[in-house]
């Protein structure tokens, strides 16, 4: 537990200082929230707070890979989520500054869901009757309807100061207190990647929180939300969609 509180620690704190720097260059570059009737601020914030929680997501898998027991969670599934968050965060930036259109989000979207079924993070059971196994194309198109889903309801629920980052860092808390028991605990290996990259996904929003609680200094922008929902999903998928359990007795291998 040492070494995933000491990622939370690192990644909260990365956050926390890197925030600013792109705050300035937000402000510098116009990548801004204009004043509109509907809205609670009543002066220009800057976005782009996703691209500062990208740079700390990085930051921090670098930082920890060398770590006992958080070292094991590498591999191509872990690499997956991080590419896909660095093409949405792209998308969502693009979209912070120039207001791109919802049928590019969308597809910008699928594509990243894209990138996580390339790399084996796919739905292959649901708990119907039991257990049921889907076919393979059946369970790419629900992941990739899962993906979206997940990104535009925390894209929805980014309409207050702190709301998202909130709710997000608190499912993240129920996904690794699980994620962590099957993968230290019950030593199911499938669970090393969700349990890193929800504890991760705590410290980034308990780091961005100070400069997004109200009055807000910093908005996350789509590219926040985007990288928030898109990881949000991608754990869950790798957590729940691709971990029978049933079988949880049965797997003996170390974390």
């Amino acid at each position: 537990m040492r070494e995933y509180l000491l990622t939370l620690l690192v990644a909260a704190t990365l956050c926390y200082l890197v925030t600013p720097i792109i705050e300035h260059l937000a402000i510098r570059w116009r990548v801004v929230a204009a004043i509109r009737d509907r809205d609670i601020h009543t002066a220009i914030t800057p976005r782009w707070g996703g691209v500062a929680m990208w740079i700390a997501l990085g930051l921090t898998l670098l930082m920890v890979r060398d770590l006992h027991l958080v070292g094991k969670a590498y591999g191509r599934e872990l690499q997956g989520i991080f590419l896909a968050a660095t093409f949405v965060v792209l998308l969502g930036a693009l979209d912070d500054r120039y207001e791109l259109d919802a049928v590019t989000k969308l597809a910008g979207q699928g594509l990243a869901a894209g990138i996580l079924l390339i790399h084996g993070i796919q739905i292959l059971w649901l708990p119907i009757n039991g257990i049921l196994i889907i076919p393979s194309n059946i369970g790419q198109l629900l992941t990739v309807l899962s993906v979206m889903v997940t990104i535009n309801a925390v894209n929805f629920i980014d309409g207050l100061d702190g709301l998202a980052v909130g709710v997000v860092a608190i499912a993240s808390g129920c996904f690794f207190a699980f994620s962590y028991l099957l993968a230290v605990t019950n030593g199911f290996t499938r669970a090393g990647a969700p349990s890193l990259i929800t504890v991760i996904l705590i410290g980034l929003c308990i780091g961005f929180l100070p400069h997004n609680s109200n009055p807000a200094r910093m908005f996350m922008g789509d590219s926040g939300s985007m990288l928030l929902g898109l990881i949000l999903a991608a754990s869950a998928i790798t957590l729940t969609g691709q971990i029978d359990a049933n079988a949880l007795s049965e797997e003996n291998i170390g974390p």
